[in-house]
């Protein structure tokens, strides 16, 4: 069913791994609020920014999926996000060291699209891993 919130969530985990801007704005209503593991509330724009980003950093990036939690329009995810940190993130040169990063987002989803969107992580980690390797 297009509407199912699980498999709504499994589109936007491809359109990510795809890279494709595009593709996952349309999973999004246009006033969707959106919060980063930092706070930051982005509109679709900062979020495809925020994409191509983490693209830049990580080009060989991939996201997946290892838990779901269903409950009515709200769809849990624990994810992993690992890649090569080959471009400039959060001010640090290119390490060439592979990363791997643990998220949880909780996502709700009215009527195919995603209304709300907030993710958690350990912003830190993920520098402690790459700052090992200077």
């Amino acid at each position: 069913m297009p509407d199912d919130p699980r498999r709504v969530i499994e589109r936007l985990n491809d359109t990510i791994n795809a890279r494709d801007v595009a593709g996952g704005r349309e999973l999004f209503a246009p006033d969707a609020r959106v919060v980063t593991a930092t706070g930051r509330v982005l509109n679709l724009y900062g979020l495809g920014q925020l994409l191509l980003d983490r693209s830049s950093a990580f080009p060989d990036m991939k996201v997946r999926i290892e838990r779901w939690v269903l409950d009515g329009d709200v769809v849990v995810t624990e994810e992993v996000l690992e890649g090569t940190h080959d471009g400039e993130f959060a001010g640090l040169s290119p390490t060439g060291r592979r990363v791997e990063l643990r998220m949880c987002h909780v996502t709700r989803v009215v009527d195919g699209r995603i209304v709300e969107r907030i993710a958690y992580h350990d912003t830190a980690g993920i520098l402690r891993q790459l700052r090992s390797a200077l």
